[in-house]
């Protein structure tokens, strides 16, 4: 199974929506920019996402999208689940049918089954919220590197 750039993309917009803490929406172009998405495909992954009702968009100068959920409800399954579907590493995982024509499930669709609940487990454990909260830290840690390279350049 492979993660879509649909699924990874929405993941890192909706890290970066959750970091602008005002409440206020928050522009494609601004997302997009920021995460190095193309803003055309991030329209549409967040017309999608709003259809899912995971965002609402407001319309106007101020406009954009925000959260229509608490982002410590929303999770990676959810939004893989969303845009990619339901999480199957084999089409026999989850009570599926084997691809090999009028062949029984056999014992390795337990090893697909294992693998489909260890993913859904993985992406379960991390909200938006969480990733946003991870982020916040990486990117200050990153701030007060760069301040002690400069003090410490000036100093010399």
């Amino acid at each position: 199974m492979r993660l879509t750039k649909k699924s990874k993309y929405a993941v890192r917009a909706l890290m970066e929506l959750a970091l602008a803490e005002c409440g206020s929406p928050r522009g494609v172009a601004d997302i997009a920019r920021c995460q190095k998405i193309p803003e055309r495909f991030l329209e549409q992954i967040f017309g999608e996402l709003r259809r899912a009702k995971i965002l609402e968009s407001h319309r106007g100068a101020h406009g954009g999208y925000c959260f229509a959920v608490p982002i410590e409800e929303i999770t990676v399954l959810d939004i893989v689940e969303i845009l990619d579907g339901e999480v199957r590493p084999a089409k026999c995982s989850a009570g599926g049918v084997c691809y090999i024509a009028d062949a029984p499930l056999c014992a390795t669709s337990k090893v697909w089954d294992e693998a489909r609940v260890a993913l859904e487990s993985v992406f379960g454990r991390y909200s938006i919220a969480q990733l946003a909260e991870d982020e916040r830290e990486r990117r200050a840690a990153h701030v007060a590197r760069a301040a002690y390279r400069e003090t410490a350049a000036s100093l010399n």
